[in-house]
């Protein structure tokens, strides 16, 4: 009798269980050691001498010190995944802490983390420097920076001393905000110091959706459109008080009320009334 062999291979259930229980002692024996790779790495990373023993701000005379350390603290706890520790040298959550620090504290300009040999979190902080005022009232005034960025109230004997900014549309919480982008003050700050070469000493700054209006100690106001380059309005200004005819009047600017470019090639005064 001849048998011709079809190309297939029948298995017994026999067969079938065996290979069944073999593939089953794989999973579980991959289990096990999957979970005691795991379990190891878990210790391995929990263990003292990988973790932030202390937190530390540089610096004595940082305001809300205390503040800014408990903020840090209050990061690192917890775990990442459940499993490593948030304050674990080698996972800390490095670029939270700085984000986190520099949204709640407005007077931070810059945040720098550095770890040393005794495993303390070192905290570097770079404050804001009072540039000028933004006032939403005579008694109401906020700290702004040399970029323009408002980060802190400001006591009230502080009027009088820097240069104040005002706003048409008073900004309900200034803390944080910028009265115009970072761009156009630098732009204006630059303006307002040259004006000194024309013996121009303004004390405050008027921002309006369409306008500047400057503001002269006297009480006159200097005002030009907002989308005017302020090279024309320093070449219209400097041309202007180097008129004869201006020259010839003692003490112009001390009695103008209203020093008026807004339209072009064209300037406009009024003074005040005695």
């Amino acid at each position: 009798m001849k048998i011709v062999s079809s190309g297939r291979v029948l298995n017994s259930r026999e067969f079938y269980e065996k290979k069944k229980r073999k593939r089953r002692i794989r999973v579980v024996l991959l289990s096990v050691a999957f979970i005691s790779v795991v379990s190891l790495f878990v210790y391995f990373f929990r263990q003292e001498q990988f973790l932030i023993v202390e937190v530390v701000l540089l610096g004595e005379n940082v305001v809300d010190k205390e503040k800014i350390g408990q903020t840090a603290k209050r990061l690192l706890d917890g775990y990442h995944l459940w499993v490593i520790p948030r304050a674990n040298t080698l996972f800390y959550p490095r670029r939270v802490i700085k984000q986190s620090l520099i949204e709640g504290f407005p007077r931070l300009k810059s945040v720098d983390l550095d770890l040393d040999e005794q495993q303390r979190l070192l905290i570097t902080v770079n404050e804001r420097i009072p540039f000028a005022l933004y006032c939403r009232s005579t008694s109401e005034c906020f700290f702004l920076d040399e970029e323009g960025f408002i980060f802190a109230n400001a006591p009230s004997f502080s009027s009088g001393v820097y240069f104040i900014y005002t706003t048409e549309d008073s900004l309900e919480n200034p803390v944080g905000e910028r009265i115009v982008p970072i761009e156009e003050f630098e732009k204006l700050s630059e303006f307002i110091e040259t004006l000194t070469v024309l013996n121009i000493y303004p004390v405050g700054l008027e921002v309006s959706r369409g306008e500047y209006r400057l503001l002269l100690p006297t009480g006159g106001k200097i005002l030009w459109r907002r989308d005017t380059d302020l090279t024309l309005i320093y070449a219209n200004l400097e041309a202007f008080l180097a008129n004869d005819s201006i020259r010839a009047q003692s003490d112009f600017l001390n009695k103008i009320s209203h020093l008026d470019l807004t339209t072009k090639n064209k300037i406009r005064w009024s003074f005040f009334k005695n």
